[in-house]
């Protein structure tokens, strides 16, 4: 059920809340990325520099320094490309929704980070560009917090069409069942980007406990 509101002036402010909370949030968690992940990284560089700087006319040090100040820098270079990958879109034209989600998929994993894996089941439709990328985003999002909030070593991601309906699911094994009721308390009541996108598309988005972990659930049916 939708609020009622009782003029287009209340609704136009409350739209313009809701953009402003989701915005912030997105702002505050790619900082706090970027702080937590590659400004430590770049830390350790600059660390580097200084150690060799002590070590010159110490040929044996200066060349171990070098060889790990070269494994780390490539660490720093695949955080850069990570942040990357989530600021664009995934959109390329005349590929279905499966490709895209494919190609989402193959930009989020990482050599250590965990495995997604993507089924889908039924006849897919076509679906609009902009209802595709909030769907893709969507998924985007559930992945990002299993990875981050649940420490997920395995995310399914399933699609499944039925006509004009497809439901899609996204099921981490990262968080232990003690802490699954408070962690869904949270996501029902927050009202973050996820949210957004699902009411833009009306499609309702529910989270419960899946077979090893977290299931989030969308509905989502084709506008005739």
């Amino acid at each position: 059920m939708f609020p009622v509101y009782k003029s287009q002036a209340a609704f136009d402010e409350e739209v313009s809340r809701q953009a402003m909370e989701a915005t912030e949030q997105i702002i505050a968690e790619m900082g706090a990325e970027i702080h937590d992940d590659l400004i430590q990284r770049l830390s350790v560089l600059r660390l580097y520099l200084d150690r060799l700087h002590r070590a010159k006319g110490d040929a044996a040090a200066t060349e171990a320094l070098i060889t790990s100040m070269s494994a780390d820098f490539q660490d720093v270079v695949d955080s850069v490309r990570l942040i990357s990958r989530r600021l664009m879109p995934v959109s390329m034209e005349n590929d279905s929704l499966e490709q895209r989600i494919r190609t989402l998929c193959q930009n989020m994993e990482r050599p250590g980070g965990g495995t997604i894996h993507f089924s889908q089941s039924g006849q897919e439709l076509p679906v609009q560009e902009r209802n595709a990328i909030h769907i893709l985003r969507i998924i985007q999002e559930l992945v990002n917090n299993a990875i981050k909030h649940s420490s997920a070593w395995h995310i399914e991601i399933r699609l499944s069409w039925n006509g004009p309906s497809l439901l899609v699911e996204v099921e981490d094994d990262g968080t232990a069942f003690a802490k699954l009721d408070d962690r869904i308390s949270i996501l029902k009541t927050k009202n973050n980007s996820l949210r957004m996108r699902s009411n833009i598309l009306q499609a309702p988005i529910t989270f419960s406990q899946g077979n090893r972990g977290l299931c989030a659930r969308l509905i989502y049916t084709a506008p005739k």
